[in-house]
């Protein structure tokens, strides 16, 4: 069994640890800024993500960090810009005339899809073949648990493609991430930070009612978002090295499923959301398909190991026949 093989699938473990630990973290990121009241989200961009770039700059000058190449630095950027691209489209989606429920299921639904479509068109990744039963199978779990409804008549639907546009800027993110495999965490982040910073100062001196960029005062909501920078800070890093890690984007993509269930969780648990059975059954499912997945690679880890160490002896024992002298050499 070659090493690369038995690497890839110790990778892959580790890839899917990195990335639904990173969606534990963004979740709880999410739950703290829902405490901050009467401030623009430009706003609190500019704290979190000032937060952000301030601890990617000081892991870049704690580990020495090679400087990037324009080329690297070019592809980072536009890594940026997917990501305001990706906020940018799911704002106007929850502000359209389109449910709640579409939105988050259109989002969740085909930015995993748009990953695995365009890692194998763009960079020749393999499909898994369970892969499309893991899909599916999320894919139930999320309408159960956010109930897509009928949209309003009156509503265009051409308002559809705000979220798909989102998933589709989601999608290109994660996959210049696996495109960036050699480019250490901190770097990627403090260039999505860069362009978010731009972003958030250009959109926020536009807006007539409140053109202020700093708090002006350090008060509870600006605490609440310095947490959320750090905690975010942890996330982030987390779910680019999981992305980067893994083999196929495939893995990664049934991974950050488990962002569904944890934000549901957080919804009945901490905001007193009724709990509903369906809701309960989707969640389910989601978290057993994860498991299901997790434990499979585990086992093909433990079965490419056990192959490799019997090749490994069986090569020893050849070794040893060959050099030993037959009866008629004596």
């Amino acid at each position: 069994m070659p090493e690369s093989s038995t690497s890839s699938t110790s990778n892959d473990s580790k890839g899917v640890f990195f990335i639904i630990l990173s969606e534990v973290l963004l979740a709880l990121v999410n739950t703290v800024v829902k405490y901050v009241h009467a401030w623009s989200t430009q706003k609190m961009m500019i704290v979190r993500n000032t937060v952000d770039f301030c601890l990617c700059m000081a892991m870049w000058a704690f580990f020495r960090y090679e400087v990037p190449g324009l080329r690297v630095v070019s592809m980072c950027l536009f890594r940026g810009i997917f990501y305001i691209a990706f906020i940018c489209f799911l704002w106007a989606s929850l502000k359209s005339c389109l449910p709640l429920g579409d939105v988050v299921a259109l989002v969740v639904t085909f930015s995993p899809l748009f990953l695995v479509i365009l890692a194998r068109i763009l960079l020749g990744e393999k499909i898994p073949q369970m892969w499309p039963i893991q899909f599916a199978l999320c894919s139930v779990g999320v309408l159960l648990i956010n109930k897509p409804l009928t949209p309003d008549p009156t509503c265009p639907a051409t308002s559809g493609l705000l979220p798909m546009a989102a998933a589709f800027a989601g999608a290109l993110m994660n996959l210049a991430s696996r495109n960036l495999k050699s480019v250490p965490p901190p770097i990627l982040c403090m260039h999505n930070d860069v362009v978010a910073l731009i972003y958030a100062t250009v959109s926020q001196s536009m807006k007539s009612d409140d053109s202020s960029l700093l708090p002006e005062s350090i008060d509870r909501n600006f605490l609440l978002l310095v947490a959320a920078g750090i905690i975010g800070f942890a996330g982030l890093l987390c779910n680019i090295k999981g992305y980067q890690g893994v083999s196929v984007a495939a893995i990664a993509s049934i991974a950050a499923y488990a962002s569904v269930p944890l934000g549901y969780t957080i919804q009945v648990v901490v905001f007193n959301e009724v709990f509903n059975v369906m809701s309960a059954a989707g969640a389910t499912l989601i978290v057993c398909t994860n498991i299901f997945a997790i434990v499979s690679r585990l086992a093909a880890e433990k079965k490419e190991i056990k192959a490799r160490e019997q090749g490994q002896l069986q090569h020893k024992l050849l070794s040893v026949e060959g050099g030993m002298p037959d009866a008629e050499t004596r």
